[in-house]
């Protein structure tokens, strides 16, 4: 009422600016992407639309009510939603969207990942792309993930593809379509894939030499299967680092990164002989679980056994004793991996070979000497921090 007396006695008042709902903001994101054909001809699901927009079911349902009422698309029952008349390939130019393939919600993400993540798409922001997250554990378990990684990809034009290290299976199905694709993670062998990653195999070949150096050399490196090529670039190097050391027993064991499965294989590990005394570990809740595990069953950590952590989190801080670990910056790893992005959406090569950050090693207060020696000795090179 206020508003409209001011209204009739001053006409030329200035409107007090609209300020669009939720739903409407929803609906404006929705029809830019079908003017920009995003989806080719039927539009996505409306679980993964309400991830991609981070609104909630009734707010995206009410957006597309609106947008059906203004003709955008058709809708059967049963069936997806059928786009009128998207725009044509050649209209469209390039699309700005990059696409991140993960096999799990970002919420689920080790922190490490989830920072590096937010760090890229602020990056890619800034040069006019918009990162959309793609995830499900299906592409990843599937022996034959091609049928639905074409579906996919068809129905999410992306000016790049970013893959969460990938199996081979889903590194080839990229190569071998011609679809552009960089992955976060080494690719597999014979696969010519743009990645960034930690150097996996230098950095265990320096925890080998950080046991030796300690006097253990009855070492496992325990990593979570089926591996990933990082994986395997660890194991390669992790043996390397004991060449020079005969009489010592470097071995792998695999687990299926479970709470359950870890204990099964702790279980298998401390039954044999002669006694393991160091223990390798891949990804940094698998390092808390042994850790503790090792604890709970009387073993002291460094007495009587002790352990390195490849990768790092932050929550790592939070155990005693502190565990030796690897640490590399999230931000330089999503920078890297942004220009590497950048290139190869601007339909250059990169310019690069197979990029490779050297992380720094923490000692941390979880490796002891068997033999009394100085701890956080660097072997090969690596720079080390102390505790």
């Amino acid at each position: 009422m206020l508003v409209k007396i001011v209204y009739q006695l001053v006409p030329d008042f200035p409107a007090i600016p609209h300020r669009p709902s939720l739903i409407e903001h929803a609906a404006k994101i929705l029809r830019d992407a079908l003017m920009l054909g995003t989806w080719g001809g039927h539009l996505p699901g409306e679980r993964t639309l309400s991830e991609q927009l981070n609104v909630s079911r009734p707010t995206l349902r009410a957006a597309l009510l609106l947008l059906g009422s203004e003709g955008w698309f058709k809708v059967e029952q049963g069936r997806r939603r059928a786009i009128v008349t998207p725009p044509s390939k050649a209209a469209l130019g390039t699309p700005k969207t990059i696409a991140l393939l993960s096999p799990l919600p970002l919420a689920d993400l080790v922190p490490f990942a989830q920072v590096w993540t937010d760090c890229l798409r602020e990056f890619l922001s800034k040069a006019g792309y918009e990162l959309q997250i793609h995830r499900g554990r299906r592409w990843w378990h599937s022996a034959s993930p091609q049928r639905e990684l074409g579906a996919l990809t068809e129905q999410n034009p992306a000016a790049v593809w970013v893959v969460f290290s990938g199996t081979e299976r889903i590194q080839r199905w990229f190569v071998e379509n011609s679809i552009s694709c960089v992955t976060s993670g080494s690719a597999h062998v014979g696969v010519r894939l743009p990645s960034v990653d930690l150097n996996h195999r230098a950095t265990c070949r320096h925890a080998a030499g950080q046991f030796l150096s300690a006097g253990h050399e009855r070492v496992v490196f325990m990593r979570q299967g089926p591996s990933n090529a990082g994986d395997f670039e660890s194991e390669r190097g992790f043996l390397e680092g004991f060449r020079s050391k005969s009489g010592a027993h470097p071995w792998v064991a695999e687990h299926d990164g479970t709470p359950g499965g870890i204990q099964r294989k702790l279980d298998a590990v401390l039954r044999t002989t002669p006694k393991t005394t160091g223990f390798l570990v891949t990804h940094a809740m698998q390092a808390l679980m042994v850790a503790s595990e090792l604890v709970r069953r009387g073993i002291q950590l460094p007495r009587d056994a002790s352990i390195i952590c490849r990768d790092t989190d932050l929550f790592l801080e939070y155990f005693s004793p502190r565990i030796a670990r690897y640490q590399v910056d999230p931000q330089l790893h999503a920078q890297r991996l942004g220009r590497l992005v950048l290139q190869c959406a601007s339909g250059g090569a990169p310019k690069t070979g197979p990029i490779r950050l050297v992380p720094q090693f923490y000692s941390g207060e979880s490796m002891g000497s068997l033999h009394r020696l100085g701890k956080g000795v660097a072997q090969t090179g690596l720079p080390v921090r102390g505790s």
